[in-house]
């Protein structure tokens, strides 16, 4: 992986410029740097050496240096595309899989994304024409951002890219606040600030001129009705997610996967040893045995006779984490699991450069609990309104409020913030940090925006399990599993690749009835068989626990004098939309034990730390 950053301007530009924008990139690629440079053009580039380390420098140009690139991320179907070329008579100078691209633009022009296989975003310079396209990946595992001034735009990997600009003071933007404080992450295309924007999934942004742009969709998915059987079914998940796993192994340096020994991350891992030679893995273990998960790791590496590598951590570990993380972060993401995603990226990358992870299965093969709520939801709409709505009041009184990880209450509470609306609010009301009651108390005087479909694409499904994926999958793991998982592995220099994220898995996952995903009370039914013999018996059948850290007991602990340092009333001063009264009701609430609030107290942590840290400089 890479960063990239860069201006498009009327006016003639400084160099200078380019490199700061660049050089504060450093952690993406450490390995060289590299510039292209005409006065009113600049792309800048920081390298992570992964595939032709020799020749595979950056910027990268076509034969007659026409075209240029500078690119982020890895192209997995490269080989093919270029033996294509080849047969066309195009001349290539380096092995990379990043000089596909300036021939593909050469022969098929703007479209020539649909044609790409991989995880990306890059800036490609048409020099001929004189002209900009930024291009993203149909997932978004790679960001991009970009701000359209008034003379020029600029874009970049990350935030801090732009924001190192000469004398650019962008704006608060209130109402994508709100929606963070709903979300814990801001839902592309929206960032804090209102001049600054992220590149949606699957769009290229064309520019023949800073006032003289357009934002472009390409076609990136090809859904049907797989009408299959289950065995055949089975059988087509496991050839695509092996295929797939294949597809990523291509690397010129050492390559491992991550092993929480969940059921994702052991299927990519037993889809790596498929194809033979030793598969190291890597696993991080925590103190606080209710978030704990070593042992799981150790059970499936010992199974598949992997290379494999732990580490414990203590509480004072986790906890020294969060400052190092909070100093580095650009744009607030409220995922305590920040935390120990540092952690096992900072590990690995002691002994390897790549890594597979198993980020994506959930979303697209029915993994959450969520999934059931919305299957059965028909028994729960069956209930008088009057009963299951006093229901729902008896049951917010009388719970407990729980410390441990997705407990009983925990989960009955999300329930009832959402029970009662209609898709796609639903859903987000049982994913969402705030409830309406409570965000509407906390923020003063900005105009909510509650409904997804105002800033996202409308699903393309009836079913309502399907169509809760496809929300999380435009949402949840662009904006926060993703954005958590590139953010801290770029930290250390680490490329994390996603095989089930590959545009063939896609296709297939979202092609299957979730009555087929689910089967009763069973999530990722169809997943898991498709690969339960190669385990051992009842490998699967465990509670799910995610990567999570014991937030909601810190913070009336070890982090009570850290989070009362913060949100004290004369540093939400700096703050006038932020309602301090309901502040302290919901530190009051979480600290006598009445609520378990750590996501809204999180949610607030996260954003005072990143104000003071990157708005007030």
């Amino acid at each position: 992986m890479c960063g990239i950053a860069g201006f498009f301007s009327k006016e003639n530009e400084s160099i200078t410029d380019l490199e700061e924008m660049t050089e504060c990139l450093n952690h993406r690629g450490p390995d060289e740097k590299g510039f292209f440079f005409e006065e009113r053009i600049g792309l800048g580039h920081r390298r992570l050496s992964i595939i032709d380390l020799t020749t595979g420098s950056q910027p990268i140009f076509n034969e007659d240096k026409g075209v240029v690139v500078c690119f982020n991320g890895e192209i997995y179907n490269y080989k093919e595309l270029r033996n294509d070329l080849l047969t066309d008579g195009h001349i290539f100078k380096t092995n990379s899989d990043t000089e596909v691209l300036v021939h593909l633009y050469e022969k098929y022009g703007e479209n020539f994304p649909e044609k790409l296989n991989g995880i990306f975003a890059f800036a490609l310079y048409d020099k001929r024409n004189k002209k900009l396209l930024l291009i993203r990946d149909p997932v978004g595992v790679k960001p991009l951002y970009y701000a359209v001034l008034k003379d020029k735009i600029l874009f970049g990997s990350e935030l801090k890219s732009i924001l190192n600009y000469k004398n650019f003071s962008p704006s608060l933007d209130l109402k994508s606040v709100a929606l963070y404080f709903q979300m814990e992450y801001f839902p592309a295309p929206l960032t804090p600030f209102k001049e600054i924007k992220k590149l949606l999934p699957s769009h290229i942004l064309v520019a023949k001129a800073p006032d003289d742009y357009k934002v472009i969709k390409y076609n990136s998915f090809n859904f049907s009705n797989e009408k299959l059987s289950e065995r055949e079914l089975c059988e087509k998940i496991r050839e695509t997610v092996f295929k797939s796993v294949k597809r990523q192994l291509i690397s010129d340096v050492p390559l491992g996967v991550f092993l929480s020994g969940g059921v994702d991350s052991t299927i990519v891992t037993l889809a790596m040893k498929n194809w033979g030679g030793d598969v190291k893995s890597f696993s991080i273990g925590f103190e606080e045995k209710d978030f704990d998960e070593s042992m799981y790791s150790r059970i499936a590496s010992s199974h598949l006779k992997t290379d494999h590598s732990e580490m414990t951590f203590s509480e004072n570990d986790v906890l020294k984490e969060i400052e190092f993380v909070l100093s580095k972060i650009d744009e607030p993401l409220a995922d305590p699991s920040l935390f120990p995603t540092s952690l096992l990226s900072r590990f690995a990358r002691e002994k390897v450069k790549v890594a597979l992870g198993g980020d994506g299965g959930d979303e697209l093969f029915c993994g959450y609990p969520t999934y059931l709520i919305h299957k059965y939801f028909y028994l729960y709409k069956f209930t008088p309104k009057f009963l299951r709505k006093n229901s729902l009041l008896l049951a917010d009184k009388i719970l407990p409020a729980g410390e441990g990880n997705l407990t009983f209450p925990y989960k009955m509470r999300k329930f009832i913030d959402g029970a009662e609306f209609e898709m796609p609010e639903r859903h987000f009301a049982f994913m969402g940090a705030f409830n309406r009651n409570k965000l509407k108390k906390l923020i003063a005087d900005i105009e909510l925006d509650f409904s997804p479909l105002n800033w996202i694409e409308e699903p393309p499904f009836k079913d309502r399990v399907t169509t809760a994926e496809w929300l999380d999958f435009r949402t949840y793991l662009m904006e926060d599993v993703l954005q958590k998982v590139d953010r801290m592995s770029m930290l250390s220099s680490l490329e994390v690749r996603v095989p089930l994220l590959d545009r063939e898995v896609i296709n297939l996952a979202f092609s299957i009835p979730s009555s087929m995903k689910i089967k009763r009370l069973n999530l990722k039914y169809l997943l898991k068989k498709s690969f339960e013999k190669d385990l051992p018996k009842n490998f699967f059948e465990r509670k799910k626990r995610g990567f999570a850290v014991p937030i909601s007991k810190w913070i009336k602990g070890e982090l009570k004098e850290f989070v009362k340092d913060i949100l004290n009333k004369e540093n939400l001063k700096d703050f006038p939309f932020l309602n301090y009264k309901e502040v302290e009701t919901i530190l009051k609430e979480h600290y006598e034990g009445k609520q378990d609030n750590r996501k809204l107290i999180w949610s607030l942590i996260i954003f005072v730390c990143w104000q003071r840290t990157y708005f007030n400089g």
